[in-house]
């Protein structure tokens, strides 16, 4: 995910430090690109109205997620006041340490007025090229990209949830009011009506399109399954495009369980992301994580903890993206139906977050949890992951419960803990670290 964060300096000309504000400002910069932050540095020391004015001409045309004010001195704190009402963007304030500058009581001074006036802000503490500052910037800035990635994306509801998955009920108001995003409910027949327009030939011609990815894949599903999973992934990523969907959730249970999966799939590695039976939520959640991590994320069911080992196994049928596959890949009939195409492998070890988004309005909330996918077998037939924990999982399942935390799971490449922290914290989500 891209990090965008534009800065500007604030500083009095009569204190000590006012000559160093350009320079402070520079090396900040510096420091936050050197591990990857795009910077928009407009470049201007705020001190009169007129700064403020160059500023805020500057910054009206920025696509950053986040602005910085890099407190070189202490300054009169209505620059910044006076700044806000030409551009309201969320704000880090960050002071720097020094005996005679007063960067921080500036800063001090600053998130007294906020409070006062009812405006937020974070605050970051430390030298300009401080590691542990510039890690905690983009932690912040993370969430701050989130929030607006999120806010522009559009989910495709096609059929509704499974009947009997009361749990996955979607509250489209909360989704709107935690997420941003916005749900299109479109009925199944808008697929269906997509697949039986689109000819067996046409279908065989998509085949040998992806021939390539497939290539190595170990196919026991009918070719006559093939052809209707390929003619199911055309109909899914025409009514993206149609809809400008960047995420979708089919009602797959039980009606089109196996038909899908496949083109779930191929889609993931095209960074369309895709649930399993109408979870429209968990789709987000899917969205989310695949902006955090950058990679297909796998929907899973969490299945059985084994005290013993002190892992959990997690699978689903198979829809996952080809991409975190260790081994072969076997494109085989979905387990109970027997018909369709599903993408059944072992995923690769490594550092992985579970993610959970459920409930409605104020009760609206995010679990996750933190471990290690470590090498397993095909133990149930799909997708599935074994991950160790540190805490017990005779705890980690009664939290669950606890919680009322519900049994979809979206498993993530990397520990993005303090990320989805801040961002359940900005988005006034409730949050519980498993």
């Amino acid at each position: 995910m891209k990090l965008n964060v534009a800065t500007v300096a604030l500083a009095c000309p009569v204190e000590v430090g006012y000559d160093e504000a350009m320079p402070l400002l520079s090396k900040t910069v510096k420091a936050m690109e050197a591990q990857g932050i795009t910077c928009e540095n407009t470049g201007v020391v705020m001190h009169d109205y007129e700064t403020v004015r160059q500023a805020a001409e500057k910054l009206k045309s920025t696509d950053a997620d986040v602005l910085m004010i890099c407190i070189a001195t202490w300054s009169e704190d209505h620059h910044l006041l006076d700044l806000l009402s030409y551009v309201d963007m969320p704000l880090i304030l960050r002071a720097y340490p020094a005996f005679d500058t007063g960067s921080l009581c500036c800063a001090h001074q600053i998130s007294a007025v906020f409070r006062d006036i009812g405006k937020t802000c974070e605050f970051v503490y430390g030298d300009a090229d401080d590691p542990a500052c510039v890690k905690e910037i983009k932690t912040i800035a993370t969430a701050y990209a989130l929030k607006n990635s999120m806010s522009k994306t559009i989910v495709g509801a096609i059929g509704g949830r499974v009947k009997g998955m009361t749990e996955i009920a979607y509250d489209e108001f909360a989704i709107k009011q935690k997420l941003g995003s916005r749900v299109v409910n479109l009925d199944e027949e808008e697929l269906t009506a997509k697949v039986n327009a689109i000819s067996d030939e046409e279908a065989k011609a998509l085949l040998e399109e992806k021939k390539d990815m497939l290539k190595g894949c170990k196919i026991t599903s009918t070719n006559e399954s093939m052809l209707e999973s390929m003619k199911f992934y055309k109909a899914m990523k025409d009514l993206a495009k149609e809809y400008e969907l960047q995420a979708l959730s089919v009602k797959c249970y039980t009606k089109y369980m196996g038909k899908v999966c496949l083109g779930y799939s191929l889609l993931a590695e095209e960074g369309i992301v895709g649930s399993c039976e109408g979870d429209v939520t968990n789709a987000l959640t899917m969205k989310l994580m695949y902006d955090l991590s950058g990679k297909p994320i796998n929907n899973t069911d969490l299945l059985f903890p084994d005290e013993k080992a002190n892992t959990i196994m997690y699978a689903h049928c198979g829809s996952s993206g080809f991409s975190i596959a260790e081994g072969e890949i076997e494109l085989a009939p979905v387990r109970l139906m027997e018909r369709g195409v599903c993408s059944k492998f072992v995923v690769k070890p490594g550092k992985v977050t579970a993610v959970n988004i459920c409930g409605h309005g104020d009760e609206f909330r995010l679990s996750f949890m933190v471990g290690d996918a470590i090498p397993c077998g095909m133990e149930f037939p799909g997708n599935p992951v074994k991950i160790k924990y540190e805490k017990p999982v005779s705890q980690i399942n009664k939290e669950i419960m606890k919680y009322g935390i519900g049994h979809h799971w979206m498993v993530a490449y990397g520990d993005f803990s303090e990320e989805l922290k801040y961002f359940c914290k900005i988005n006034n989500i409730c949050v519980y670290e498993i």
